[in-house]
This record gives C-alpha cells, structure tokens and sequence, in this order.
C-alpha cells in the first residue's frame, strides 16, 4: 500500500475524542506517521486503514483512520497497542526494539 499519510482531518467530532477515551492526543496520532507505520486494510470497510506505528516519546499506537486520499485521512480512534499488535508492528518494520 503507497498511502503516505501527511494531512489529518481533524473536526468536533474526532478533536480530542481519543484523549478522553484512551489518553491519546491528536498530536501522537500525527506523530505515528513521521515514524516508520504499517498500514493495514480494514476487514469489513473499505474506506478504512489500521495504522500501527510509535510515536516520537516511543509509545506504540494502534489507530483506525478513513482514508480520504494517498495523503489525506481521518483519524477514527487510537489506543496503546496490545502485546501482539506491538510484535507484528517490530516483525514488519524489522526492528529489533522490545
């Protein structure tokens, strides 16, 4: 997938939504995508991407994004990456972080 996510659309309805919900600002979800990101196609919506990837603090995110264009998406929820996620994500990018 070439998607290079460099524009968010953020409005009322997704600003500060996940810091309420899961301690996530929307500047670490911007954060994730100046660092290497695997972006996953979402199952049941085609209009949607999983998007793992690390801050610049090192905190590993699991977000949801609409994908609007190559560049531009909609930041849906993030959270902290549970175990699993936090592996497939050092597996892709071939890290050797723990």
């Amino acid at each position: 997938m070439r998607d290079k996510y460099r524009e968010f659309e953020w409005d009322e309805f997704n600003s500060g939504k996940n810091l309420q919900k899961h301690g996530v600002s929307d500047l670490e979800i911007e954060q994730v995508f100046g660092n290497p990101y695997v972006i996953i196609r979402h199952k049941r919506f085609p209009d949607r991407r999983i998007v793992l990837g690390m801050t610049y603090g090192g905190r590993y995110l699991f977000s949801s994004v609409q994908h609007l264009s190559e560049t531009r998406c909609r930041p849906i929820h993030a959270r902290d990456m549970e175990k699993h996620e936090k592996q497939a994500y050092l597996k892709a990018i071939g890290s050797k972080r723990r």
